[in-house]
């Protein structure tokens, strides 16, 4: 049996985090020992309480920002690798991964080191020093995962990462745990007699919230209303700019919910707006509620799960393709129990699973 330490920055509500508790609840026990590593403790979350109990969960305990306590983390790092015998690190958070790649000669020989790449890195604005790891330290790891066609060609024709070490997996969905989330009950999430649009993520600028308003508030045609779910650095100005626009009595920010999916399963459309994406877990898990989707065609796989004309559709900023495709979309009819179905078939927790299961396999034979 294996030992696999998978690494965290930290606990947050991202899609990164879901995918890590996904592999760290079904992975084979009879194969694999999971650990989860947390290198900067903040408290107690969803993702703690939804792992199996058989996860032994270490703590770096580091108190500083990361950037500022690197060495330290590095130090506590290997000695719990050297002290626990660690066959496997699972690196997972896109940024920090290449942070820790210049480092990972000094790891035991023994110790094998995969990284899951979160984003695509040419689109970081003002990481220069960032892309230069990338570009000549991230070949350091053994394998590297990537979750899309977009991100493998940015990482290999970019930053020279041989294809040899490039492995293309795309997220899993838990369609067990969305619909153990989702309540028949009619709760009034949203105003009646709207079309109710739901956007969610972190207010960044890579989301491209301020975009999607901007487009919005060219809408006439449609009576809408926007719920928007979760929270970040760009909150205040995007506020300030639905006063701009004119849309605070069509626009709702609910911050961090306990329940996302009953929002995605009572929602007519859900809106992705991002500037760009690895694999957007959200999109994933909103079809999976059966509800269609609605996407900006930004870098990120988004062509790999969304099907025009049967689950959604997909748009760009440009001329007026956003407000004729939301035009389109608002009054077609879409089979929830379809929907649901085929992100079944296509990301089951079963038929990603054994794929990362392969990659680990092949480190050792």
């Amino acid at each position: 049996m294996k030992s696999i330490y998978f690494i965290m920055p930290q606990l947050g509500g991202g899609g990164g985090e879901r995918v890590m508790s996904i592999l760290l609840n079904n992975i084979d026990r009879k194969l694999y020992e999971p650990n989860l590593v947390i290198i900067k403790k903040n408290g107690d979350n969803d993702f703690l309480r939804n792992l199996k109990d058989d996860v032994e969960i270490h703590y770096l305990d580091i108190s500083k920002p990361i950037r500022l306590s690197f060495l330290l983390i590095i130090y506590k790092l290997i000695k719990l690798t050297i002290k626990n015998k660690v066959d496997i690190l699972f690196f997972g958070s896109g940024q920090i991964n290449a942070l820790f790649s210049p480092f990972l000669f000094l790891f035991p020989n023994r110790c094998k080191t995969v990284a899951r790449e979160s984003n695509i890195p040419t689109q970081f604005e003002n990481f220069f020093i960032l892309k230069l790891f990338y570009k000549y330290f991230y070949k350091n790891y053994d394998k590297v995962i990537v979750q899309s066609d977009d991100m493998f060609f940015d990482l290999n024709s970019n930053f020279n990462i041989p294809i040899s070490k490039l492995i293309k997996i795309n997220n899993p969905v838990d369609v067990s745990f969305v619909k153990s989330k989702l309540n028949s009950k009619d709760i009034a999430l949203f105003p009646e007699g709207k079309y109710n649009i739901l956007l969610a993520g972190r207010l960044t600028y890579q989301k491209g919230f301020d975009l999607f308003l901007n487009k919005i508030a060219e809408i006439k045609d449609v009576n809408f209303h926007v719920t928007i779910l979760g929270d970040g650095e760009d909150k205040l100005s995007l506020l300030e700019l639905v006063d701009t626009l004119n849309l605070k009595d069509k626009t709702s920010f609910k911050g961090n919910v306990d329940n996302p999916y009953e929002y995605m399963q009572k929602a007519d459309l859900f809106i992705l707006s991002s500037r760009f994406e690895g694999f957007p877990n959200v999109v994933l898990e909103a079809l999976c509620c059966g509800t269609p989707v609605l996407s900006n065609n930004c870098l990120g796989g988004i062509n790999e799960i969304v099907k025009p004309g049967f689950n959604g559709d997909i748009f760009t900023y440009d001329s007026n393709d956003f407000k004729n495709k939301l035009k389109q979309i608002s009054i077609a009819s879409f089979d929830s129990e379809i929907l649901h179905k085929d992100i079944f078939d296509r990301f089951s927790v079963d038929k990603k699973i054994k794929s990362f299961e392969s990659v680990f396999k092949s480190l050792y034979y």
